[in-house]
């Protein structure tokens, strides 16, 4: 009954967090609210959790995140998703962890573009990990 009660939780955060950066989305102006904080925080929580779906929603949350909030401080989530990227079971989950990571890193030199709605979450992964492989080859030469 506990795990239950667990799932429901964090599907109750998930899906806070999808609302706002859904809202971020739709009416970026510049400003924010305190729902940007919040989801931060929301985040943070999120990506320590056992439950591998909502992990990796939350690691795409994160790189829509950063793009429509570069301003933003994400050196606590950045060192969140090192860990996920090191210790998680998941090979997918660890590979897009540090796929975010190099992304809240080096934002700058990559240019996503998510769509809206999205239906798949896979091509902002492959978004990043073609723009970083093209650029640090270019810059190994």
């Amino acid at each position: 009954m506990r795990l239950g009660y667990l799932k429901t939780a964090f599907m109750v955060l998930i899906l806070l967090a999808f609302s706002i950066c859904i809202d971020a989305q739709q009416n970026y102006n510049g400003k924010q609210g305190p729902g940007v904080e919040k989801a931060l925080q929301i985040f943070s929580t999120s990506l320590k959790s056992d439950i591998p779906g909502i992990v990796e929603s939350t690691i795409y949350n994160v790189v829509v995140f950063k793009k429509y909030y570069p301003e933003k401080d994400y050196a606590r989530i950045g060192n969140i998703l090192n860990s996920v990227a090191r210790e998680n079971e998941d090979p997918s989950i660890r590979y897009k962890a540090y796929l975010a990571e190099m992304y809240l890193n080096s934002a700058a030199k990559v240019d996503i573009k998510p769509e809206s709605p999205a239906q798949d979450h896979e091509y902002i992964f492959i978004q990043i990990a073609d723009q970083l492989e093209k650029k640090l080859l270019v810059a190994s030469k």
